[in-house]
């Protein structure tokens, strides 16, 4: 497999030929047929699984990771996914420093199996998009630093071993890193609803659904043109989306306080204003004829003017509807309640005098109508 992709301007033949005889994809395709054995035998036959090989730290780690994938959706999320390595790689005791030479070793001992396994998985998501969170960004970290000894998750050959080396006290751990970067790793094709998300993987193992996983073997290529991938550009339209959503959100939430302080302003500007409760009527009696001066004296309501005019000036006239139209707790006072009648008051060049209640009472003196709040 390296030989192919180290090839320089390879012809078709040649890469077809290299991919073929690496016999690669041949050992991907076995490791998915019998994770979907082990599914079938768990899902539809109810059955008990018992899976062993000559050593038991290989190909049992990879088909029973496999079989878990296609039956739990909680392995096919991100933290499901750590739990998974955790448990049928890791602790179950995969011997890391011999597969992948961390250490001087003998050579026939390296094997990438863990890199099938992961390659596994990729193929999965090729056929099925929407039931995995993580991308294959997320398995290309992985498959790095299972290489690079950064961190202690994948040292040592057992448990036992990593005890013994105080591996977790001296080391940090590569999923604290993973998940504080989580962001980074989210498929935006997700759907948690969906029906591939949810129910049991039943993948298509034929040869034409297997491909060339370009994106970790060809991932260092120079030659290659930079491009970006369909998920990178959907994941980052995504987060482009949920950005203006937030800020969305909070230019309503800072309308509606603008607006509720707005409303209190008003309702105490409202409420500062005085209020005229009431008009009250003074009816005295004034024996000389009154004035137009003295009506714009008292009242300071309508302007006065000269009597050399010979215009008849009123003063006031207040009847009962209009008091109505102008004060509702007054109209609900009958005439005699409120000492309002039909009122009008003559100028002192002439018209209609005010008529008399009492017919004793003096014809020539007038009735001033007097308006206070």
């Amino acid at each position: 497999m390296i030989a192919v992709c180290d090839l320089r301007s390879p012809s078709m033949g040649e890469f077809l030929w290299g991919l073929e005889a690496s016999g690669w994809l041949k050992h991907v395709k076995t490791i998915l047929d019998a994770g979907i054995f082990i599914t079938k035998a768990v899902s539809e036959e109810g059955a008990s699984v018992l899976v062993h090989c000559s050593d038991g730290w290989d190909r049992t780690a990879q088909v029973c990771s496999v079989s878990g994938l296609l039956l739990d959706p909680y392995y096919r999320t991100i933290r499901g996914f750590m739990v998974l390595i955790e448990k049928d790689w890791i602790s179950f005791g995969h011997k890391f420093n011999h597969r992948y030479g961390n250490l001087d070793g003998d050579p026939k001992e390296v094997s990438p199996v863990i890199d099938q396994f992961l390659e596994c998985v990729w193929q999965l998501m090729e056929q099925f998009p929407c039931a995995f969170e993580f991308n294959e960004r997320f398995l290309v970290h992985i498959q790095h630093h299972i290489y690079s000894c950064q961190y202690g998750n994948f040292l040592c050959n057992c448990e036992k071993e990593r005890k013994e080396l105080r591996i977790q006290e001296r080391t940090y751990s590569l999923w604290s890193y993973l998940w504080k970067q989580r962001l980074d790793y989210m498929n935006p094709l997700y759907r948690p609803d969906h029906s591939q998300t949810q129910g049991t993987l039943r993948p298509n193992t034929t040869p034409c659904h297997f491909r060339f996983w370009r994106g970790l073997y060809n991932r260092f290529e120079k030659g290659m043109h930079p491009r970006q991938s369909v998920t990178d550009f959907l994941q980052a339209v995504k987060e482009e989306t949920q950005q203006l959503e937030e800020e969305m959100a909070f230019m309503e939430k800072r309308l509606t306080k603008l607006e509720t302080r707005e409303t209190n302003e008003t309702h105490k500007n409202l409420s500062d204003q005085p209020k005229i409760h009431h008009f009250q009527i003074c009816i005295t009696k004034h024996s000389p004829a009154n004035t137009p001066q003295d009506y714009s004296t008292n009242l300071k309501l309508f302007p006065s003017r000269s009597p050399s005019q010979g215009e008849e000036d009123s003063a006031l006239i207040l009847t009962q509807d209009h008091l109505k139209s102008s004060d509702p707790d007054l109209s609900a006072n009958s005439d005699q309640e409120s000492g309002v009648e039909d009122l009008s008051c003559r100028s002192p060049s002439g018209g209609d005098s005010l008529p008399s209640e009492d017919s004793g009472k003096d014809p020539d003196s007038d009735e001033a109508v007097f308006l206070t709040a």
